[in-house]
């Protein structure tokens, strides 16, 4: 099927008041059915989607959540939202690896609209123009919970020099561009950098082999003496309560709400293959219609549950997040919520197609590993549920 790039819609106003974004969805569908294709084959090797990222590369979907005045498509967190949950819908991999591109636009984006700051014009911009790909990894072998990475800063004329270890570096093999916490020497600050991929002294080592999300590719990187010049620091957190600095929470509210989606869109899916299966009339685990129409109706409260929480608070923050510790509360309660209800959709389906779906050609077999990776998206449970208790503790 050819599909076409998607530029600024002009026939009717956004509902909105986005300039593109609002048909952002219907692209991504697109792109959910050519790479539904593909998705067993990338599970199977592991390898990264390479072929999908080309496609929304040419079509324009890397350039979603970059302003329609600076070349992209203009899509809010609402729109990016719908689209990362129909992309999940062909394949769950891809969404989750691109999600983590789409999060730092869309907060940079976030960012130029209030401050029109040249820096983040000019990066907003070589997305929109050249494709480029943003990573982010900030995972390393410490406590959880705890902000003081082993990765370091060392001081240097006009910059820094970055040594670590990062680990799950989603789209290690396809980004351009990565975002790299590092702990200030001197001062004790954690630095927000901005790293080019193939700068000398960073490695991606592929460590990535694990049960599901296996075509997200999220390898190590390692960090060996990089340089990194000043003006490529763009925020420094302190390293007690680093959440509590706007720009870390505004960036992580992108990020919870794009991969509570990606979740949806996975239980959406399971939910079809489910329903399909009874439709075949062969179900191998209730074959009393009574049975089969309990299973079904506990699937659609959980579905429906996972849909209504995230359309109500994607909502609300696409409408306002003035509050970045609301928002982040708020977006903390998305992912948890979301996600727990998309684990409880597809075992249902699981349970409503019986043992063909331990088959390993059965798309369930896929979605029931992948939609396991849920758990381990930071803030994780008990410490997410913490922080949203200490919020509205205090507020």
């Amino acid at each position: 099927m050819t599909l076409a790039p998607v530029g600024p819609q002009t026939t009717s106003a956004p509902p909105s008041g986005e300039t593109a974004g609002w048909d952002l969805p219907t692209l991504a569908t697109t792109l959910a059915d050519e790479f539904r294709g593909r998705a067993a084959a990338l599970d199977q090797t592991g390898e990264f989607p390479v072929a999908n990222y080309r496609r929304m590369r040419e079509t324009g979907y890397l350039r979603a959540a970059v302003p329609a005045e600076l070349g992209g498509l203009g899509a809010g967190l609402a729109a990016m939202a719908r689209a990362q949950q129909a992309l999940a819908r062909g394949c769950a991999s891809t969404a989750l690896a691109v999600n983590m591109h789409h999060f730092q636009v869309g907060f940079v984006a976030d960012t130029w609209r209030r401050t029109a700051a040249p820096p983040s014009e000019q990066l907003l911009r070589r997305i929109a123009a050249e494709g480029i790909v943003m990573g982010s990894t900030g995972a390393e072998a410490v406590v959880a919970g705890a902000w003081t990475t082993p990765t370091l800063a060392r001081r240097q004329d006009g910059g820094y020099r970055i040594s670590g270890h990062k680990s799950f570096c989603s789209q290690a093999p396809g980004m351009d561009v990565v975002r790299v916490n590092a702990l200030d020497s001197e001062t004790g600050e954690i630095l927000v950098c901005s790293v080019p991929a193939r700068a000398e002294g960073v490695r991606v080592v592929e460590t990535w082999d694990t049960a599901g999300m296996r075509g997200t590719a999220s390898h190590d990187l390692i960090l060996e003496n990089v340089f990194v010049p000043e003006a490529a620091v763009g925020a420094r957190l302190p390293a007690s309560g680093p959440m509590q600095h706007p720009a870390l929470a505004g960036t992580v509210v992108w990020f919870l709400t794009l991969t509570a989606s990606v979740y949806l869109g996975i239980a959406e899916e399971a939910r079809a293959e489910g329903l399909r299966a009874v439709g075949s009339g062969i179900n191998s685990t209730y074959r009393a219609a009574p049975l089969t129409d309990l299973l079904i109706g506990q699937m659609e409260a959980a579905y429906a549950t996972a849909r209504a929480v995230r359309d109500q608070i994607v909502g609300q923050l696409d409408a306002d997040r003035a509050d970045a510790q609301a928002a982040l509360a708020q977006a903390i309660l998305c992912k948890e919520i979301v996600t727990t209800q998309a684990v409880s959709v597809v075992d249902r389906a699981v349970e409503l197609a019986g043992g063909r779906a331990y088959f390993r050609k059965s798309p369930l077999e896929r979605l029931v590993r992948d939609v396991g990776a849920a758990r381990f998206h930071p803030p994780a449970a008990p410490t997410s549920f913490q922080m949203v208790g200490e919020r509205v503790r205090h507020a």
